[in-house]
């Protein structure tokens, strides 16, 4: 069988040319009919009206009806104006119940027509049409149904109604997927017999051309690049023309002042202010991107862009980061010694763990630039450590720059870094290790372009506001973070269970340790760790932005309502920069608040850390339940995690400054976030793709230990 199959891929005879070509189209055709039937994409767009604004809720389950966190889709309305929402559902599993909670808790809401569409099929219910396909209601009151417009009342805590979705939407018949699928396996052997034909033509003419392309095909740019596009371009259908939401506002209002005024600002109005409260990069290259996409809109407003004509314009200039972030997974796998086939590992699964993911580049979060850049910034210190070249360590210097502006975060990050490197480089193993003075002469050369990069941003800070820093967020976020040192011990527990792996609930169910029913809602013990969906979500938030602190319960909006509130008063008072006045203050206050109580400060690292720390996101995996499927999940987020502390760990204690290199950022963003801020697992998602690298790193090593093992071990068996 194996001599067989040895003679049909190395014969060039015409027969086994065709032969080879249609085993190829087979395989192509299988591959396109399982993902075909495995593939359940829909999209769902309504108008909806709701007397309050506040999260509504999106959910789809199979015949079991069994609605979970793990298959549903947030997303927040306005009150009182119609507004037209689209969710788009893209899944591997069967799924045929819709259930929506267009509400959190009493009040009015008025649904449009509910457009359901695929690629099989098209569904539009409105009006009584729409009051007959719903199954079941609760805590809700249809009060009246028009011909195009249904209205319901919540008369409950959990108002919701489930309606059922007519199969033919999103499972199409066999005879409509079969031409798609055989043509796709059609295009495939013709495409491989060509290839086949012009290789072998190659090798008999130029087989010096032959050997390099092949060189190219197993360790060069040509397959990367390509196959990063592909994804990129595959990317792109997570992004939609949903509004910009959470902090990514800001972001997107500097990089519209940027675009409309050339200033970095986060005033609205023809008449803005420079300020200094979040990191410059990001909203410098969207405003950039907006000039070159669509200089037109220079003056529409605001909303065009932020949930209009414009929004997905603005969201698509993510689609670099996600090109250069693929780019630079798979040519760092390629520098520690890996090949095309572990970088394609890689690769592909920080594809479908980060880069794939709308909650990054669906939005305009500075995860997904700081990732891309944190991957780039770590193969500059690699091929420093490799090349020990000076013009490596100046470059490093200036991709570290500009990863903090950014992210601020990782201008002490970097000035750990640097250090700890050059530590690396000192006390190497030999061959590796180098005199005093070169490694200083080095770590000062990456110092110097790394605040070179920095000092425009600096200097301009220091001109408008009298100081050099990147942002002015720090002190509230750390004062925050000393303020949530002195939780109580039960409320501990709760941020250690709030967003813990499915494993570990399943596993302290009935106790203590677990949640109770209202433990997170108005009220119960673990009510001020809900920031998010809650019965006074809406109070919480309005709390924040009228600067009342009195009315909040969650620990996120009652700091942001001290600060507003603190904000406000200076600004009353006619102080030209209460921003950095409040900073200011708010730091003061932190340092003191953990000079009192350091230890306190050190052992909430520990549930800091494990409250970011699990925030893979959730990948679907066909044919089993989706308790495996999280639990999979979850471990990969372990393996992985693990697998970067450990070449971390392995790299300091076994002397080997390459592997500290990979690793020292990624490394220093974890334990950084987990000290000094309140770690929601946002903050921990741009070490993932690196996770992931030393996670395959991790396997191939251990794989070719016990290759080799098997190899040594293979004559012994063979004599004896």
């Amino acid at each position: 069988m194996f001599l067989a199959l040895q003679t049909l891929l190395r014969s060039r005879s015409p027969a086994h040319l065709l032969l080879r070509a249609a085993v190829v189209a087979l395989l192509a055709t299988l591959v396109a009919l399982s993902l075909s039937r495995l593939n359940r994409d829909l999209q769902v767009s309504f108008d909806m009206r709701t007397e309050r604004a506040g999260p509504f809720q999106f959910y789809y389950a199979g015949p079991d009806a069994a609605f979970n966190e793990r298959q549903n889709v947030t997303r927040y309305t306005p009150a009182g104006v119609w507004q037209r929402h689209t969710i788009d559902i893209n899944s591997l599993r069967r799924f045929t119940l819709i259930r929506m909670d267009p509400i959190t808790g009493p009040g009015t809401v008025e649904i449009g027509s509910i457009e359901m569409s695929s690629r099989w099929g098209r569904l539009t219910l409105q009006g009584p049409a729409f009051q007959a396909a719903i199954m079941g209601l609760q805590d809700l009151v249809i009060e009246g149904v028009d011909p195009a417009v249904i209205r319901m009342r919540g008369a409950g805590g959990d108002p919701h109604f489930v309606f059922q979705l007519p199969q033919a939407v999103v499972k199409p018949h066999m005879a409509q997927q079969l031409p798609m699928v055989l043509m796709a396996g059609l295009g495939a052997g013709l495409f491989w017999l060509v290839l086949d034909i012009a290789l072998g033509r190659l090798k008999r003419r130029k087989p010096e051309w032959h050997a390099r392309l092949g060189r190219i095909a197993a360790r060069g740019w040509i397959v990367p690049l390509a196959v990063c596009l592909a994804l990129t371009y595959r990317a792109a259908d997570r992004i939609s023309d949903d509004p910009i939401l959470g902090d990514g506002i800001q972001n997107l209002l500097m990089a519209v002042n940027v675009f409309k005024h050339n200033t970095f600002s986060l005033d609205t109005g023809d008449r803005v202010r420079p300020t200094n409260f979040r990191e410059p990069l990001d909203p410098l290259l969207v405003g950039l991107h907006l000039k070159l996409a669509v200089p037109e809109a220079v003056n529409r407003p605001f909303a065009d862009f932020r949930s209009g004509e414009f929004t997905r314009t603005v969201k698509l200039s993510n689609l670099f980061w996600v090109y250069a972030g693929l780019v630079g997974i798979w040519l760092l796998t390629l520098r520690v010694g890996g090949t095309n086939l572990t970088g394609f590992i890689a690769t592909v699964l920080s594809f479908q763990i980060f880069f794939h993911g709308g909650t990054y580049i669906d939005t305009l979060y500075t995860e997904l630039s700081t990732a891309t850049l944190m991957i780039w910034a770590t193969y500059g210190l690699l091929r420093s450590v490799q090349k020990q070249s000076m013009a490596w360590f100046l470059g490093s210097g200036v991709l570290m720059g500009l990863l903090a502006l950014g992210k601020a975060s990782f201008v002490y990050i970097g000035a750990a870094a640097v250090p700890l490197l050059m530590i690396a480089l000192l006390f190497a193993r030999r061959p590796d290790r180098f005199a005093f003075t070169q490694v200083m002469v080095w770590g000062l050369a990456m110092t110097t372009t790394f605040l070179l990069t920095l000092s425009p941003w600096l200097l301009r800070n220091q001109a408008q506001f009298g100081n050099m820093r990147i942002t002015e967020r720090g002190g509230l976020i750390l004062w925050g973070r000393a303020h949530l040192n002195n939780m109580s011990n039960d409320e501990v527990l709760g941020l250690i269970y709030d967003k813990s792996p499915s494993l570990y609930k399943r596993a302290v169910a009935g106790t203590r340790l677990a949640e109770a029913p209202g433990d997170f809602e108005i009220g119960g013990r673990w009510q001020r760790h809900n920031r998010y969906r809650s019965s006074f979500w809406e109070s919480d938030r309005r709390a924040a932005y009228e600067g009342k602190p009195e009315n909040a319960v969650s620990f996120h909006y009652h700091a942001a309502a001290q600060y507003n509130q603190r904000v406000f008063q200076l600004r009353d008072q006619g102080h030209p920069n209460p921003d950095q006045a409040v900073g200011d203050e708010l730091k003061a206050e932190a340092f003191k608040l953990l000079k009192e109580r350091p230890w306190r400060h050190v052992v909430m690292t520990l549930p800091f850390f494990w409250h970011g720390f699990w925030s893979f996101k959730k990948v679907e995996v066909p044919w089993v339940s989706l308790e495996t499927q999280d639990a999979l999940g979850e471990l990969l987020n372990l393996f992985a995690g693990v697998s970067l502390f450990g070449v971390f760990l392995y790299g300091l204690l076994r002397r080997h400054a390459q592997w500290v290199a990979v690793t020292v950022l990624p490394v220093g963003l974890l334990v950084f976030y987990a000290f000094l801020t309140h770690n929601i697992p946002r903050y921990s998602t741009p070490a993932h793709p690196m996770m992931l690298l030393a996670f395959v790193l991790v396997l191939r090593t251990l794989w070719l230990r016990w290759r080799a093992r098997g190899q040594r071990a293979g004559p012994t068996r063979l004599i004896g």
